[in-house]
């Protein structure tokens, strides 16, 4: 039972997050490009700019002193992906599709040749720092501020790490293509000719009881029940969609039926367990990354769907 007091909480929370969303939103598409840089792939990227994003907000109560709110949400992006990749003990390719930063003519070298070395030769740490200083134009003290060191430090790593690109030779990547969902196939072809048919009964059937709806940072379900009451009563209508192999990943691509023509309006992943559906991940609000695949198919973004406006 939900008491009175746990509703004001949530009002309030919601409305405090939507401060804090005008807030930062100057800094958020350098966030973006930052954290699909360290992690070498617009999946992994956004799933670390979410979690920045919403350990940055929890944390405010813990700040006593003045902020620096880029400084601040790339510190946290930062420590999360070093932890992250001290955890897995993996190396982290880059993309070879994606664009890069506008550089100053004066830089030494080419950024895509430093990451693409960088992220097999050096550490987390190294790649991390020569980032933030040469292509998000942080100073060093704030540097050391991010990844726990000193400014005399982060000079120093920036220095070994410009010097290695002079002798590092080239090297032949290995890239695993291997679709982790190619398994479930079937059933996620199943589903999508039940979206596309508006079959709501079948779409059901192939989910689990105990679905994750991750509509993050909109919303999440975590029940059939409750995904047949939300999502499911707007989620279909007026739309169509289609399997595509994305960075990797096979997604759905579900287009808006517009005015003006077909239009991007959500992008979505199912994992499958015992031949039901038992996460579905969409990427509707994540607006970053929608710009990106819709560039990326050159299909136009739809940025007006209720309830966001991106206009």
């Amino acid at each position: 039972m939900i008491t009175d007091t746990m509703k004001n909480i949530v009002e309030d929370t919601r409305s405090l997050h939507s401060q804090f969303e005008k807030e930062i939103e100057p800094f958020k598409q350098d966030l973006w490009n930052y954290c699909r840089y360290v992690t070498g792939s617009p999946w992994e990227g956004e799933d670390l700019f979410q979690e920045t994003l919403l350990k940055a907000f929890a944390m405010l109560p813990q700040i006593w002193q003045p902020l620096n709110t880029k400084a601040y949400l790339f510190r946290i992006a930062t420590n999360r992906w070093i932890d992250e990749c001290r955890k897995r003990k993996r190396a982290v390719e880059v993309d070879p599709g994606k664009s890069e930063p506008d550089l100053e003519a004066s830089q030494a070298f080419n950024i895509r040749e430093a990451l693409e070395v960088l992220v097999y030769h050096l550490t987390p740490k190294q790649v991390t720092t020569l980032l933030l200083m040469d292509v998000f134009q942080f100073k060093a003290a704030e540097i050391a501020n991010m990844v726990h060191s000193t400014e005399g430090a982060v000079y120093g790593i920036v220095h070994r790490a410009r010097k290695k690109l002079q002798t590092i030779g080239a090297y032949e990547k290995v890239h695993d293509t291997q679709d982790e969902t190619s398994r479930h196939s079937e059933v996620v072809d199943e589903y999508l000719d039940a979206f596309n048919r508006r079959d709501v009964e079948k779409m059901l059937h192939l989910t689990s009881d105990t679905i994750h709806m991750e509509v993050s940072p909109g919303f999440q379900e975590f029940s059939k029940g409750d995904v047949e009451k939300g999502s499911m009563q707007a989620g279909i209508m007026g739309k169509k969609a289609y399997r595509k192999n994305l960075w990797g990943k096979e997604v759905l691509i579900v287009l808006a039926e517009t005015k003006q023509g077909h239009q991007l309006h959500d992008v979505q992943f199912q994992d499958v367990a015992d031949g039901k559906i038992v996460r579905h991940k969409s990427y509707f609000f994540c607006r970053e990354l929608l710009t990106t695949i819709a560039n990326t198919l050159e299909i136009p973004l739809q940025r007006n769907k209720p309830p966001v406006n991106w206009e």
